[in-house]
């Protein structure tokens, strides 16, 4: 079952301008549910586009975007806002957390914007994620007090903390030592063993190859040889 259906996917910037930009030429992509993709390609060739699209923080210039049946190529900055808070779990390549606040504040920040739990399920979700990645015991350390690794934990947990379908992942071992890399690995391989979609953005060969998938993006084109 195809989670994520995209078919000639365009994606200009500054339309009609003498600055014109196309970013993507037709991407074709499928993904199916609890697969695992990595993305690969060099700085340019597309692949934030392509994945801001996929996260449903941009809208395609033309083609279509099916994500779990439904068409969302042309929904509305507010619908994509309540697909992407119920769907997509994001994890960035520099941690995106509140350096300021605590473990348990910066993983209970997406369920302030969601309906899915309420009340004491709040609590008990937020610290059943703080376990899952390992966290446990240290729900009240500030982030900033935290190793890169603890940190990318942290990112993770947030992104998983709304149950969400699909994982999207830039970059998340770059800032990482090898050891601590494959740590951070191995919880994305037991999440898609529990049915969630990996698509991980990486220049990191070692990477993709622990995936199911990998193609090659390219003056905003995929293919699934590598002519990067």
């Amino acid at each position: 079952m195809n989670i994520i259906e995209i078919r000639d996917l365009h994606k200009k910037y500054n339309e009609g301008k003498d600055n014109e930009v196309h970013a993507l030429s037709g991407v074709d992509l499928t993904v199916e549910k609890a697969d695992s993709l990595a993305i690969m390609g060099v700085s340019g060739s597309g692949k934030s586009t392509l994945l801001n699209i996929l996260g449903c923080l941009d809208i395609p210039t033309s083609g279509t975007y099916t994500l779990k049946d439904e068409n969302i190529s042309d929904k509305s900055a507010s619908e994509l806002a309540k697909i992407r808070n119920k769907t997509i779990g994001f994890i960035l390549q520099s941690f995106g957390l509140i350096e300021s606040d605590s473990v348990y504040t910066n993983i209970k920040l997406p369920l302030l914007f969601s309906n899915k739990y309420v009340g004491k399920e709040v609590k008990k979700r937020v610290n059943s994620i703080i376990i899952e990645v390992g966290l446990k015991g240290l729900e009240k350390k500030k982030v900033r007090d935290m190793s890169g690794g603890q940190k990318q934990r942290v990112a993770i947990a947030r992104a998983l903390v709304n149950d969400p379908d699909i994982i999207l992942a830039d970059e998340p071992t770059s800032a990482l030592d090898s050891k601590t890399a494959s740590e951070i690995m191995a919880i994305f391989k037991d999440l898609q063993s529990n049915g969630k979609t990996i698509i991980i953005v990486t220049h990191d060969k070692h990477v993709a190859d622990q995936l199911d998938r990998t193609v090659y993006i390219k003056d905003g084109l995929l293919s699934d040889i590598d002519e990067v």
